[in-house]
């Protein structure tokens, strides 16, 4: 089943294009990664799916209804940005506000099951302006879940949290789509997309520059970074000319495919000896930044 599905979505705001020509289908069941640097259109994007903005031209379905049809909408949860609850109420008392509003919950105790969900139980009765950042960003996910959505769309859900809250937060992501939710996640923290998405979207200046499994687009050659001593580079850098090499800023030797004993073994038979060999694999935010960065800021990057 298709649950997102954009075809040249488009929004503009006078002179400016915010989402340029979008065509992007999420399929059932995954945890989709959409990325980008701010500006990009990932939040326009969001709340042209959710209905808050009308797109200016190009057509969305949401759980294959196409937009605005109120049936499709019904059926997705949301925290997009910061969630704004009332302070002087507890969490618990929070949600059950929010579930007064809008169609009856699908589970008389879907305010309880969420709150337990999202590891809340224990503080449901405090008051959420003695909540942490990360407590409340808890509440927000709690609210989206609340009435058991096909689709939950989240934006930097993760604000707030420590290390800990991260990994059970990621968890948890893992499980909802285990139960075959689908997960539309926006977050600038690569390495916790790279671990607990099926696929991601990159966007840049408004336009879909990549889309694909995140194995596949994180993917590059791994790379070998060499330091010899000073007076054996330009030997060093001979005798690994197979392969590109070149130096950066730290004054190593960078070995683009190489694997690092093959490295060490010629640089000893040509009787150069590493004071140290270091291998590396790029993964997804080397990818993101080749992406996404534009040609002046790679150059202003690559000279740095």
């Amino acid at each position: 089943m298709r649950v997102i599905r954009c075809e040249g979505l488009t929004k503009r705001y006078g002179s400016t294009v915010a989402v340029d020509g979008l065509d992007l289908v999420v399929e059932s069941g995954q945890v989709f990664g959409f990325l980008g640097p701010n500006g990009s259109g990932k939040t326009t994007t969001m709340r042209m799916l959710l209905g808050l903005i009308r797109p200016s031209s190009g057509r969305a379905w949401v759980n294959e209804r196409r937009l605005p049809d109120p049936s499709g909408l019904s059926r997705i949860g949301a925290m997009v940005e910061e969630p704004a609850f009332h302070p002087w109420l507890s969490g618990q008392r929070n949600l059950e506000v929010l579930a007064l509003h809008g169609p009856p919950l699908p589970n008389p105790d879907g305010v309880p099951a969420a709150l337990e969900r999202v590891g809340l139980t224990a503080v449901a009765r405090r008051k959420v302006k003695a909540y942490s950042q990360g407590m409340r960003q808890r509440l927000g996910l709690a609210a989206a879940l609340m009435r058991e959505p096909a689709l939950l769309l989240l934006d930097e859900p993760t604000n707030g949290l420590d290390p800990a809250g991260i990994r059970e937060f990621r968890d948890l992501l893992r499980s909802l789509a285990g139960d075959g939710m689908t997960v539309f996640l926006s977050s600038h923290l690569l390495s916790e997309v790279e671990q607990v998405c099926d696929q991601v979207a990159v966007m840049s200046q408004g336009r879909l520059v990549e889309h694909g499994r995140v194995g596949e687009l994180a993917a590059t050659r791994p790379r070998v970074r060499v330091a010899v001593d000073e007076t054996e580079q330009d030997a060093a850098q001979a005798l690994l000319s197979a392969w590109p090499v070149r130096t950066d800023g730290e004054r190593m030797l960078v070995v683009d495919g190489a694997d690092g004993r093959e490295v060490n073994q010629t640089l000893g038979r040509g009787g150069v000896w590493a004071r140290q060999i270091r291998t590396e694999r790029p993964g997804l935010e080397e990818a993101f930044l080749r992406l996404t960065l534009t040609e002046e800021e790679r150059d202003a990057s690559s000279a740095s």
